[in-house]
């Protein structure tokens, strides 16, 4: 297996196949386990509390996450040459049907997790597919898919903030005579340029990205090898998992890992304060 690589793809696409989706692949499963409960969950309640839906935004990021990730334990020692290829084989198996929409689990599986654990148990047994989780959680899983799909996530808007500030440098330079009238508190004050306008933004957005990069970077941690919330006695190897997933460090303190949210709520205020940039040409 070659390093893994991100792939583009349109998850609200790959969202509405898994909704428009009728078969179910894994309905030989059984339903999710509640010991507690004395009676089985409706429908309904299943419905509620799975996050299916919101999980295919993660799906691709999360069979790239366990390939890299069990690479890794063969690596290590922790599983055979021929497991990993049966377990890769069923993982890019499982992700093809995810893109044409005939895995359809919604309520059945509380997330994308298990539901892709359990349809390479069903290609290939517990003895193989019950490995896939080895020395790993939802919890460092989970976070690792986020981050992942953030990266790719900001990579896009980058790209179109780049395209945006160069058309209007480049519009700005035919403006540079163009006069126009400059406001303030809505009303006409001094005599300015086009150019000097569209130039103005131009500096706005240029900040914006540089908000992304920097919240690109402090996203680019690995979470993988945290566990639940503190770490693992299986010998894993997460600087492994870093230099296959492209992660540009990795978060040493698990429970920091696994618990942390600041890099969402960061990412989100830096989008907040682009789309007020944006709406501020509308004016």
């Amino acid at each position: 297996m070659n390093r893994i690589r991100e792939k583009k793809y349109e998850s609200t696409a790959l969202v509405k196949r898994f909704d428009r989706s009728e078969g179910d692949a894994m309905s030989e499963e059984p339903d999710i386990l509640r010991s507690r409960l004395s009676r089985e969950l409706t429908g309904r309640a299943k419905r509620f509390t799975s996050s299916m839906k919101e999980d295919m935004r993660i799906a691709e990021e999360d069979i790239y996450c366990t390939l890299a990730h069990d690479k890794m334990l063969f690596k290590k020692g922790l599983i055979s040459k021929e497991q990993l290829e049966k377990i890769a084989d069923g993982l890019l198996e499982a992700l093809a049907k995810l893109r044409e929409g005939t895995i359809h689990s919604i309520g059945k599986y509380e997330d994308i997790h298990p539901l892709i654990e359990a349809y390479v148990i069903s290609k290939y047994g517990k003895e193989i597919g019950g490995r896939i989780h080895t020395g790993r959680s939802r919890n460092d899983q989970v976070m690792c898919d986020v981050r992942m799909r953030l990266r790719r996530e900001i990579l896009a808007i980058r790209r179109a903030l780049h395209h945006l500030i160069s058309s209007m440098i480049i519009r700005a330079q035919d403006e540079l005579e163009t006069v126009m009238p400059a406001y303030t508190h809505t009303q006409h004050a001094q005599i300015t340029t086009l150019a000097h306008w569209l130039l103005a933004y131009v500096d706005a957005f240029m900040r914006d990205e540089e908000r992304l990069a920097q919240s690109y970077a402090r996203i680019n941690a690995n979470p993988l090898g945290a566990c639940a919330v503190a770490g693992t006695s299986i010998p894993i190897d997460r600087a492994e998992t870093t230099r296959l997933l492209g992660f540009r460090s990795l978060i040493e303190n698990s429970m920091d890992a696994v618990s942390s949210r600041d890099f969402a709520l960061e990412l989100a205020g830096n989008l907040a304060i682009v789309a007020n940039n944006i709406s501020r040409i509308a004016e």
